[in-house]
């Protein structure tokens, strides 16, 4: 498993969508100080699950985004993207079977964090998951920032343990259990509550036992009640129907009158409808009249109005024309203005023109000798630019040719240098040790095969004892349920048969206050007498009263009013056979029972009470108890069953006592099965950590022997790559050194071209300054005649649009002076005209005055025959008036009738509501009903029952369905209560088998991890000695220190070591555990900065050898540590503050050098 690439967007500085390509195995991102190397380093460990901001240097999480720069815009959300190669199945689970994996973590500016797999949506603990015991997290070994180095060294022995635990792959063990230990307290939580609801469940069961005798007594009470309202209903509706049939007679009568009284009205109204049509007609005749006056008076109005208006419009004609007067002399005047300006506009445009036109002709001459000139100008540039671009182009090769000489000789160095190393390199190299080492870890290999093989083997067999032995925990514990389940139901049984027995047997208070307060309990009868089987139906109808009476075996009975009570002195020994005596079972009986006989059925108790002395009786098997006069069929409701409940009581009793037995029995088989399944089960964990350690003995191995034999290869492999390299290198420098020579040659031919070039540009340049100096002389005296044409032109055109002005005021003028003496015209014959009809109005208006008086006498004439009509009206409107009181006293009768008929309707709905209500129609309720029944008699019944369901006070209804449905449910809660017992016991198991596999797994990963600290350390430093110890004998809880002294010293402690000491002691550490196991890459920030060239070259060493297992990207600005890496990846920051890629593969660039 390896790291392809890496996708950014909006991370940090890399505000672009950025792909960083991770081919080989040695990968160096270099790049200035601040261009964003280390983002690269915060981006895996941000998509890898890093939740604190702190870590990666920011203050909150949404600080990863990119905020913005000087010429970039803030972005709304960022996204880094993982992609593996997992060809090799390092990821197990259900992503094993893909051959790439990508993880991607995705931020917004309101902080919400998702996370994908192969893009897919998920928690962020499913991507911790996904890395457990790889090496891989947000804060493993596997990566190495600025400053960890020394941190690691100096951290606490609990932080140093948590690499070891990574190492040993226990941290998803530890998981585990964390998760185990919180399921434990929650199962003891929900233990807790558990018994506090069984608790409070048997406190409610006592109390339905009480309810649901109470219960029956009242469903009796209620149907009584219920057929007492149904009824007094029905009684009720056919009451108010007899009254509703009796107020629609009385209605009937009443319409007859009030339609006699109407007939009566309708012939008075015939004389007023005449009376009322002659007061139209004069209204009318009046209006017409009224009508006619008014037309005259407006006539009058309208001549004294025109008159007077006549007088007024003659003062404002004469004001009007003495005002036209004084405007016509204003415009002759500004008339005469206007001519003298046009004249002297016309003068000054006579003398302006011809200079215009000069000046025009002076500068058009100017610009055609500047046009031409300009022309020349442009074809003497072409040909000038021609030659300076020929003389820089020469310069720019001679430059050229130089920098290739520095750059060959350059690399003819670096060549040599390289040849050397490679060299060097081929002698160092020695695969017979590697090859041994490989023939002995295949034979080890197998071995360790056959020995797994065996173990499977052993593992199985110790799992078919384990299901056996669970196979009979299962059978014992399902013996036990079923046994404790029968007991639970006889015990509620026997509980339900007291309480119905108690609630049968109730007494009185007073009764109850006696019984209570005497030294030993008194018994009732049903507690003393017992029948032989078939006659308990026979006995019960005989005591039926006397069932639940006190039997007083000594002293007095109390005087209390109402009571019953049996004398045990009075019982007898005497049980005459064929009588019911005989027939009860206990040892002494009530006297009377030897009074009754027995018959087998009905006709032989028949035969038998014909035969009998008075005062004897017959009853039956089946309860039928006759005398001479009279006969008892069966027992009272409330007394029924009492002697059966009393036999099932005691046989419950006896079935308790051999259930308890029985249970006891049964859960000592369940205890023995735990044992043997315990026992089963920790021989089947012992054989399978016995196999788990052979098979990761074998896969360690495996992994051993592929780990060499990848070394062997790639040893084979270097080798043929380095002295192909080296002869590659010898072939650079022979063709380098004869470049070298041609550019020498050609440089000095260039010079010889350049010096040549330079006298000829200096001709050019002097003509080129003598061209423009001429043009730059034509171009202001153009520039000055074109000034002065303008102006000249602008005051023409001044001159002409006054000229035209004064035309247009001469023309406004003139047509003004027509306007007013037009004006001057019409009024004058207005005025005359209003002179001449002043005589003729004065005539007409007194004709009109006359007309007016005879109007004025025809209307007091029609007002004088009006009123006598409105007299007789208004007398025969009264006499109407008394008729229309008499109907409306009648209609008011008739509809307090309706109101009252209206009433009893609204109450017999009312009571068929209330049937409704109760389910009940009224037909089936009156076919039913008593014909003797009366609403007083029904009311007092149902009163005594409603009392009677108020004595009982609250009732439980359901009492019954829920003692049963609660009695369920403790069973259920009881199973549950064991169920989390057990599973109690099953995590406790488990939390051991965790710590014993963790102990075992960080033994042996401490062990191997101090071993490869020991070997590598003297390699990295050329001496001295390092080794790991623990801090407590606890390898649960204990903490782990590193101890190291470089060669020819003896420091006391780790803090006394140098930056690079520790830096070297670190990298020891982390090499030692990736020896162990492997991360699929390990990413390193700057680690080889406090080294000097010696140290970092031991580093460069050690990350080779390890990058044949595990693939290095890192990031520095060393050259020693830059040569070492196979592919270069560039960060630049050419635009500020965004963050570019460059990648080079140094393979390929050297290819592309050769060519």
């Amino acid at each position: 498993m390896r790291l392809k690439r890496i996708k950014l967007a909006g991370f940090k500085s890399f505000v672009d969508p950025t792909a960083i390509p991770f081919p080989d195995d040695m990968t160096a991102i270099v790049g200035p100080n601040g261009c964003g190397k280390s983002n690269v380093i915060d981006a895996v460990r941000w998509v890898l699950g890093e939740s604190s901001a702190k870590n990666l240097r920011g203050d909150a999480m949404t600080d990863v985004i990119f905020n913005g720069s000087s010429a970039r815009k803030p972005v709304s959300q960022c996204s880094v993207e993982l992609v593996f190669d997992n060809s090799s199945g390092r990821i197990q689970g259900e992503y094993a079977s893909y051959n790439e994996l990508s993880v991607k973590r995705v931020v917004t500016r309101d902080a919400q964090s998702n996370y994908y797999l192969n893009s897919s949506k998920c928690r962020r603990r499913d991507v911790t998951d996904l890395f457990l015991g790889t090496g891989l997290g947000p804060r493993s070994y596997a990566i190495i920032e600025q400053g960890m180095i020394s941190r690691l060294i100096e951290s606490k022995p609990q932080e140093l343990r948590v690499f070891i635990e990574e190492a040993a792959g226990i941290s998803k063990y530890k998981e585990r259990r964390r998760e185990t230990e919180n399921r434990i307290r929650h199962t003891r939580e929900n233990l807790e509550r558990l018994e506090d609801v069984l608790t409070e469940l048997d406190q409610q069961l006592q109390k339905l036992q009480r309810q649901a005798a109470a219960a029956k007594r009242y469903k009796a009470l209620k149907a009584d009640e219920r057929k007492y309202k149904t009824e007094l209903a029905a009684l009720r509706w056919l009451k108010y129907n007899k009254l509703m049939d009796e107020l629609d007679q009385r209605m009937a009568r009443q319409d007859t009158d009030i339609e006699q009284f109407i007939a009566q009205q309708r012939g008075d109204e015939r004389g007023i409808i005449e009376h009322q049509q002659r007061q139209d007609d004069l209204k009318q005749r009046l209006d017409t009249l009224q009508n006619q006056m008014f037309k005259l008076g407006n006539e009058i109005t309208r001549i004294e109005q025109t008159q007077l208006h006549s007088r007024q419009r003659k003062q404002q004609i004469e004001q009007e024309l003495s005002r036209l007067a004084g405007e016509l002399e204003q415009h002759q005047s500004a008339l005469g203005e206007q001519q003298e300006q046009l004249e002297q506009c016309q003068w000054q445009l006579e003398e302006v023109g011809p200079e215009a036109e000069l000046l025009n002709e002076q500068t058009e001459d100017v610009a055609e000798r500047l046009a031409s000139l300009e022309q020349q100008m442009a074809e003497k540039n072409a040909g000038w630019r021609a030659q300076e671009q020929a003389f820089y182009q020469q310069q720019q090769q001679l430059s050229g040719k130089q920098q290739q000489i520095q750059s060959q000789q350059t690399l003819i160095s670096r060549a040599r240098q390289r040849a050397e190393e490679l060299q060097q390199q081929l002698g160092e190299l020695d695969g017979g040790e590697l090859e041994q080492q490989l023939t002995r870890l295949q034979a080890q290999h197998r071995e360790a095969e056959q020995q797994h093989q065996k173990g499977q083997e052993e593992v199985n067999q110790a799992l078919e004892h384990a299901e056996q032995a669970k196979a009979k925990l299962q059978q014992a514990h399902q013996q036990w349920q079923d046994c404790r389940e029968q007991r639970q139901q006889s015990k509620a049984r026997l509980t339900s048969l007291k309480t119905l027995q108690e609630s049968a047997a109730e007494q009185g208070d007073a009764i109850n206050d006696w019984l209570e307060s005497q030294d030993e309990p008194v018994k009732q009868a049903w507690q003393m007498i017992s029948a032989e089987p078939g006659w308990e139906k026979a006995l019960e109808t005989a005591l039926s009263q006397w069932l639940a009476t006190p039997v007083i075996t000594q002293g007095q009975s109390p005087d209390i009013a109402g009571s019953r009570w049996l004398f045990a002195e009075g019982f007898t020994r005497n049980k005459p056979g064929g009588t019911l005596a005989a027939k009860v079972l206990s040892e002494q009986v009530p006297g009377w029972l030897t009074q009754i006989h027995c018959a087998e059925s009905g006709e032989q108790a028949k035969q038998l009470l014909s035969e009998l002395p008075a005062g004897q009786s017959v009853i039956t098997a089946q309860g039928l108890w006759q005398g001479p006069d009279w006969q008892v069929q069966g027992v009272a409701e409330q007394n029924a069953g009492m002697l059966d409940r009393a036999s099932e009581i005691r046989q419950l009793q006896g079935e308790l006592a051999n259930l308890e037995a029985r249970e006891t029995q049964l859960d000592e088989q369940v205890q023995h099965a735990q044992h043997s399944l315990e026992q089963a089960e920790e021989a089947l964990a012992e054989k399978r950590h016995d196999h788990r350690q052979q098979e990761l003995q074998a896969a360690s191995l495996k992994q051993q022997t592929e780990h060499v034999q990848q070394q062997y290869q790639s040893l084979q492999d270097t080798h043929t790559r380095l002295e192909q390299q080296y002869q590659r290198q010898l072939d650079e420098i022979e063709q380098d050194q004869e470049q070298v020579s041609q550019l020498a040659e050609q440089v000095e031919e260039l010079s010889l071209q350049l010096e040549e070039q330079q006298s000829t540009q200096q001709s050019v340049e002097n003509e080129r300054e003598q061209l423009q100096s001429q043009l730059i002389q034509l171009r202001e005296q153009h520039n000055s005649l074109r000034s002065q044409a303008h102006d000249k032109a602008m005051q023409r055109q001044q001159l002409q649009n006054q000229y035209q002005n004064a035309e247009q005021g001469i023309h406004r003028h003139k047509e003004q002076l027509t306007q007013v003496q037009e004006r001057q015209q019409a009024l004058r014959e207005e005025l005359m005209e209003l002179e001449m009809p002043i005589g003729e109005q004065g005539e007409e208006l007194q004709l009109l005055l006359e007309q007016q008086g005879e109007l004025e006498q025809q209307k007091g004439q029609l007002n004088e025959s009006l009123a006598e009509v409105e007299q007789w009206l208004t007398d025969a409107q009264k006499d109407q008036q008394g008729v229309q009181d008499k109907i409306a006293q009648m209609k008011e009768q008739r509809q307090s009738l309706q109101l009252e008929y209206e009433g009893h309707r609204v109450r017999a709905n009312s009571v068929l509501e209330q049937l409704q209500e109760m389910d009940q129609a009224l037909k089936p309720v009156l076919e039913n009903l008593d014909p003797e029944a009366e609403e007083d008699v029904w009311q007092q019944a149902l009163d005594k029952t409603t009392a009677a369901v108020s004595r009982l006070g609250a009732v439980n209804l359901a009492a019954v369905e829920e003692y049963e449905s609660q009695a369920e449910r403790k069973a259920h809660l009881d199973t549950q209560q064991q169920d989390l017992n057990e599973a109690l016991e099953t995590l406790e198991s488990a939390i051991r088998k965790i710590d014993r596999e963790t102990r075992a797994r960080f033994k042996e990963t401490f062990e191997q991890v101090n071993e490869d600290l020991k070997m590598l350390f003297p390699k990295v430093f050329g001496g001295g000695a390092a080794y790991l110890d623990l801090t407590d004998d606890d390898l649960l809880e204990t903490g782990v220190t590193i101890m190291a002294r470089p060669p020819g010293k003896k420091n006391s402690t780790i803090h006394l070591l140098s930056g690079g000491e520790k830096a070297l002691t670190a990298l020891s550490l982390v090499f030692a555990i990736f020896r162990l196991n492997p991360a699929p890459f390990c990413l390193l920030d700057e680690v080889d900065a406090p080294l000097d060239d010696a140290n970092v070259g031991r580093f460069c060493k050690l990350v080779s050898e390890m990058s044949k297992s595990v693939q290095f990207i890192y990031i520095t600005h060393n050259k020693i540590a830059m040569e070492m890496a196979t592919h270069l990846t560039g960060v630049t920051m050419a635009e500020p503050g965004v963050s570019r890629m460059v990648s080079v593969d140094v393979d390929e660039a050297v290819a592309l050098a050769e060519l």
